[in-house]
């Protein structure tokens, strides 16, 4: 037990890391959070169009037209420019829970983690490592890479560095602590 909540103290702390430079220096992700100069207006345009807070796919069809009128209305989007928008009505940042919060989840799983590489018969280092790159790239596959078909988002190879190179690390370290 002493191993385990070890690794995930050790695991938790390369994965936080691993997360803050990812997203700090070098920021991989930078092509995904650009600045805009005419950011000023576009949000006072929202914000004086009185939208709520959320998130929206601009470009699409209203979702109360009629079925028989929907293929007509999405012809005339085709071609034409579209944008997911995230819009919060208040520009706060929790830094302190957010991180908390963030660092609790890479702890738990990194337990998990280690569980399941505690579980290979025959273990070896190539294989845990190996296993560490199998969990990363399918969770790098489920969310980012399946949004990504859609979507398009611009940082798309840092995510899946994001869910490779930690879970390498972790696979090398839990090969060892095992």
């Amino acid at each position: 037990m002493k191993k385990s909540l070890l690794f995930a103290l050790i695991g938790g702390i390369i994965i936080f890391a691993w997360q803050f430079i990812s997203y700090a220096i070098p920021n991989f992700h930078k092509s995904a959070m650009e600045y805009t100069p005419v950011q000023d207006e576009v949000l006072a345009a929202i914000e004086k169009s009185g939208m709520k807070e959320g998130m929206y796919m601009l470009g699409q069809v209203n979702p109360e037209i009629p079925k028989e009128g929907f293929d007509k209305a999405m012809k005339a989007y085709e071609g034409k420019p579209w944008g997911i928008l995230n819009y919060q009505l208040e520009n706060t940042t929790p830094m302190a829970m957010n991180m908390i919060r963030g660092f609790i989840i890479a702890i738990i799983i990194s337990l998990i983690f280690f569980w399941v590489i505690r579980q290979q018969k025959n273990p070896t280092l190539i294989k845990r490592v190996l296993m560490g790159v199998g969990i990363g790239f399918m969770g790098f596959l489920f969310v980012p890479y399946t949004n990504y078909i859609w979507f398009q988002e611009p940082d798309i190879w840092a995510y899946m560095l994001d869910g490779i190179a930690p879970w390498a690390i972790l696979g090398f370290i839990g090969h060892k602590m095992a």
